[in-house]
């Protein structure tokens, strides 16, 4: 049984998969892109082409490199997103897709199908980590009288 038609005809739909192991490439009948192996992408990339994914249902397959993918995992890092590095590479991908002329004006939506709660010991994020630990404890601010700002009563 397939999925519904999409209600907007226009609806782009976007895969990635690891560039080091381009399974879903080559089952849509492209060619693999360089050595192909084993990759640092972990939750993507299984060695295997899932029998209930739908390949007619791909408009594209978008191949990220580990590294690439570790890169933009730390950069979300950084700016308060913690994510794993399959995360990396579907935000990566998204990056590179919106980048191209044809997307400009266009809504791009990346789903990140986890949370990065299980990677705060990876050894990916030790520098991370390190400069958290480094940081000095700043003392909470003092408490503010809300009714300065117009509220009814001085706390809220």
């Amino acid at each position: 049984e397939s999925c519904p038609t999409p209600k907007n005809a226009n609806l782009q739909t976007v895969a990635v998969e690891p560039m080091e192991q381009m399974l879903i490439t080559a089952a849509k009948g492209g060619e693999k892109i360089g050595q192909q192996g084993p990759h640092k992408i972990q939750g993507m990339g299984a060695g295997l082409v899932p029998q209930i994914l739908d390949l007619d249902l791909l408009d594209e397959v978008v191949p990220i490199h580990s590294d690439q993918a570790m890169a933009m995992a730390h950069e979300l890092w950084m700016i308060g997103v913690p994510v794993g590095a399959s995360a990396g590479a579907i935000v990566s991908a998204a990056v590179d897709v919106c980048k191209r002329p044809e997307s400009a004006g266009k809504m791009a939506v990346c789903i990140i199908p986890s949370f990065g709660e299980r990677y705060f010991t990876h050894p990916m994020f030790t520098d991370i980590k390190a400069t958290a630990e480094g940081l000095t404890k700043q003392p909470l601010p003092e408490p503010f009288d809300n009714t300065d700002y117009g509220f009814a009563t001085p706390r809220g």
